[in-house]
């Protein structure tokens, strides 16, 4: 098989040959310090001052030495001329290998590095061991141990020396992945996977288990949801049998993505093709992943119908809470009328008779006699109408209205979620026991419910509607069983053992005994050795802030600050300086006069500038015959970017085959390779002149991110309903980051109801062009653990945040005594700095594994924001974050 090239041929000259500089570049390049030009003069022979003074050039840009023979001649000329080195014709050959590696040895020296060794290879070794087992692409493998050697500053190793160490690992990865496979599967677990190579029935149109497992129903109707509970009840069956090799296998997370992802994309056929042992990591790895996934659909699932069952319930509810209004408002009328008629009426015309001067007593009695005998049927039916109202003025029969509701609605959920509760395994946190207890029941009866379920897990008035007048309510005991664990799901009190998305949040996290084991090297890694002493780190801050009290309460009283108003009360607001209007010159005459340019033509000039279909790699990380052809990935970004879809664009496009186009676009539009793709055209665009003239500074980069709400009109689990944004439809969130230059960097899809908060961190860490300074969201993408995060990676966060002044100002309990009269802005509580500290251990974790991105921060966040607001580390995240938040507010 021919071997496989990380970089391809014009890559790879890039890389083992000088860069070319423009102007600008070549005189920052070699603009060097005093000591290293009088070395250089030291030098006897004046073609060693010259090769001396390129390799300082070359080096100080790219970090490695390069062959004398592969200077480039402008750079030569320019060094000869600028250091006044009188030669002339330059003869590299000249220059003898002894004084060249004399020379880089000094230029290592000066600039604080090392050569690549023995110690440094075996160093790079482990990390690549590790970027195997994440399945991470060769190409990107290769980039990150770039980085990795600079940030350690060793001397940069050349192409074919890095190269051979990647695809080394690579080879020894997978033939210990065959040998596990070959010694560790026993022969039953062999025949069950074999089971899933044959075809369910007979017939031309038969399919194959395997193929029937691969796509995840998104729907919420009952015989879909039950169809997916006995698949996940067949996938445990496998996962159980394949339960001694999976530690063995040691695959990780994004391993077993890599795998499974592989067998997705393939045909039965193809799979077939794989060698033995190969095949069976494919299919091991699909089962674990699907069993993995499919829990999480279930979930999702479960929260979704549950949610949906509340609003409807909560919604009839309100229908008649209104109708009862309307009716209780209309015995109000009434029994106002009858009061005024007979009673008030009646007691009018007796004072009247009371206050006559001219009758006598006796016929004063008489009187009032005959005009309460009028009124004798009317005054005991202004009684029954009065007895009604107190009655149900006074009876509880709204709450016991809500209730019956549910009952009522309750078969419904019980069609859905009754097959989910079955079939999933739940873990439980502290405080789930009573709930654990219910579901064990509920699964050991199967979902058949007596008096004998345990109600440990009832609200008072809930067990008291249950258990009304002595009876059972089974259906009325359900809903509010389905509605605990949902919301038990949702808080982090239940979670999975098996899962992507409802893992206790300790297991999105590095592990508690690595991170005992390798703490100083995953905190070098992190770069966070200066943030290990956390009263250090807080008596930095406590000053920092209390000094920024003083200086901006100092500005106020000097009325420096023109933008800031204080009322009376002691509420202060900012406002923001209107902008000045600039003209802006027309652009149009710079555009074609056409009216239009194809498409095509314009993703084909892109590519001309940035390679970007270079990105567009087969899944596979091995060796791959051929690629496939230009007009064919042009075709399928047209495709699927302009929602035209796959299959219509094969049948419109000339001279490309449906099938060809299919089969590019199911193993080369990965969503890694999408966003290579991007940064491609994202990097080339930010090299432009252009784009930097609306940069406010040459330094910081501010960049911002902001969701936006599109529609969904399938069935899907990610979407959510929101009558502001859909009316009685169901969308997602499309979150984007950009920056001050206008460039798209970066973006997100998830639900609309969840807090975008969640997922700004994940644009600022997943992205390798863009480097955020300063980084700016709405309210809605504001949270104090994103206060706190940023500052420990680096980020300086400013989000525009509503009703600033209801936002509490903070400060340290150790400058309680500090004389605050003078001050217009004061602190309004103290930090908690105890339990930062407890939790700091456990903090400097969460952001380890977010820096060396061993799980995403989104999942690390959900997972926080659902958990309980009094867990340990949220909390240390709060305190933390009012710090930082206060620092902002305040700055």
């Amino acid at each position: 098989m021919p071997r496989m090239n990380i970089l391809n041929s014009a890559e790879q000259a890039m890389f083992s040959r000088p860069p070319i500089f423009n102007s600008a570049e070549r005189n920052r390049v070699f603009d060097f310090p005093l000591p290293l030009l009088q070395t250089a003069l030291h030098l006897q022979k004046p073609i060693s001052r010259i090769c001396f003074l390129l390799a300082c050039g070359y080096f100080k840009a790219t970090k490695q030495f390069f062959r004398p023979q592969d200077y480039h001649a402008r750079d030569i000329e320019y060094v000869m001329r600028q250091f006044d080195l009188p030669l002339e014709e330059y003869s590299p050959e000249d220059y003898v290998s002894r004084s060249r590696r004399r020379h880089e040895k000094l230029i290592l020296d000066f600039y604080g590095y090392r050569r690549f060794d023995q110690k440094d290879e075996n160093f790079v070794v482990e990390e690549i061991s590790e970027m195997v087992r994440s399945q991470l692409k060769p190409r990107l493998i290769f980039w990150r141990c770039i980085d990795l050697v600079v940030r350690n500053r060793i001397q940069t190793p050349n192409y074919y020396q890095l190269s051979e160490l990647i695809l080394t690992a690579l080879n020894q990865r997978k033939k210990e992945l065959a040998t596990i496979i070959e010694q560790e599967l026993t022969p039953d677990a062999r025949d069950l996977l074999g089971r899933l190579f044959i075809q369910e029935n007979e017939g031309r149109y038969a399919r194959y288990k395997l193929t029937l497992l691969k796509k995840l129903s998104q729907s919420t109707r009952p015989t879909q949801i039950k169809e997916r509970a006995a698949d996940l009840v067949y996938l445990a069956e496998l996962h159980e049998s394949l339960k001694p090799v999976l530690p063995v296998l040691d695959l990780g997370y994004e391993g077993i993505r890599y795998f499974a992802n592989s067998v997705i994309k393939s045909d039965i056929f193809q799979l077939n093709q794989r060698d033995g042992e190969d095949r069976y990591v494919h299919v091991v790895a699909f089962i674990v992943n699907q069993y993995y996934r499919l829990q999480d659909n279930l979930v999702d699932t479960l929260l979704s119908t549950t949610k949906s069952f509340q609003n409807s319930a909560q919604r009839d509810y309100r229908d008649w809470c209104y109708t009862e209004h309307k009716e209780r408002n209309q015995s109000f009328k009434s029994i106002i009328v009858s009061l005024d008629e007979n009673i008030f009426g009646l007691l009018n015309h007796i004072r009247k008779i009371t206050q006559d001067n001219e009758s006598n007593d006796s016929d004063k009695l008489t009187r009032i006699c005959k005009l309460l005998e009028a009124h004798n049927d009317s005054i005991p039916q202004v009684e029954q109408q009065w007895d009604s109202l107190k009655q149900s003025v006074a009876s509880e029969a709204g709450e016991s209205r809500y209730y019956d509701i549910l009952e009522k609605r309750s078969v419904r959920l019980q069609n859905r979620v009754s097959p989910i509760i079955k079939a999933l395994g739940f873990q439980g946190e502290g405080g789930a026991s009573a709930l654990l207890e219910a579901i064990v029941h509920f699964k050991e009866n199967d979902g058949a419910i007596g008096k004998n379920a345990p109600p440990g897990f009832l609200e008072p008035q809930e067990r008291a509607a249950v258990t009304q007048s002595g009876g059972f309510r089974p259906s009325l005991y359900k809903a509010f069983f389905f509605m605990h664990v949902a919301g038990a799901i949702k808080s982090g009190q239940l979670n999975l053992e098996h899962s992507y998305k409802y893992r206790p949040l300790d297991e999105y996290l590095i592990s508690k005994e690595r991170w005992q084991r390798e703490k100083e090297t995953l905190l070098s890694r992190a770069d966070l050795q200066h943030f290990t002493n956390p009263q250090a780190v807080l008596d930095e801050l406590n000053h920092a802030l209390f000094q920024q009290y003083q200086t901006t309460n100092r500005n106020i009283n000097d009325d420096l600050n023109t933008y800031l108003k204080i009322a009376v009360n002691g509420d202060f607001t900012v406002s923001t300086p209107k902008q000045n209007d600039q003209e802006v010159e027309m652009i149009k005459p710079y555009f074609p006069e056409q009216n239009f340019v194809p498409l095509p033509e314009i993703l084909s000039t892109v590519n001309a500038h940035t390679a970007f279909l270079n990105e567009f790699q087969h899944w596979q990380q091995r060796y791959v015959k051929g690629r496939t052809a230009d007009k064919t990935l042009y075709a399928g970004i047209i495709g699927l970017g302009c929602a035209i879809g796959t299959p219509k664009m094969g049948r419109i496009s000339r001279l490309i085959n449906e099938t060809t186009l299919q089969h590019a676009v199911n193993w080369y539009f990965t969503l890694e390779n999408i966003q290579a793709a991007n940064d491609r055209v994202v990097s080339t665009m930010e090299q432009l002149e252009l784009v930097n003239t609306h940069r406010r500074s040459g330094d910081p980069l501010h960049t911002a991110s902001d969701g936006q709400k599109f529609e969904v009109r399938t069935d899907s689990l990610n979407a959510s309903h929101s009558f502001k944004y859909f009316g009685k439809g169901q969308g997602v969130s499309v979150y984007t980051f950009i920056d001050e230059r206008n460039l798209l960097w970066h973006s997100l899809v998830f639900s609309a109801a969840e807090r975008e908060s969640a997922y700004v961190i994940d644009g600022l860490m997943r992205n390798d062009v863009i480097k955020s300074d300063i980084h700016s969201t709405d309210t809605h993408g504001y949270s104090e653990a994103i206060f706190a995060t940023t500052h420990l990676l680096g980020f300086s966060y400013a989000p525009r945040i509503k009703n600033l002044k209801k936002q509490t100002l903070y400060i340290f309990k150790s400058r309680k005594n500090e004389d605050q009269s003078d001050w217009k802005i004061k602190p309004g509580k103290y930090i908690n700095r105890k339990i930062i500290e407890d939790n700091w251990d456990d903090f400097l974790r969460l952001i380890a594994t977010i820096k060396l991105k061993e799980t995403t921060a989104s999942d690390i966040f959900r997972r926080l924001n659902s958990y309980s607001r009094q867990h340990p580390l949220y909390q240390a995240l709060k305190a933390f974050g009012q710090i930082t938040k206060s620092l902002f507010i305040l700055g």
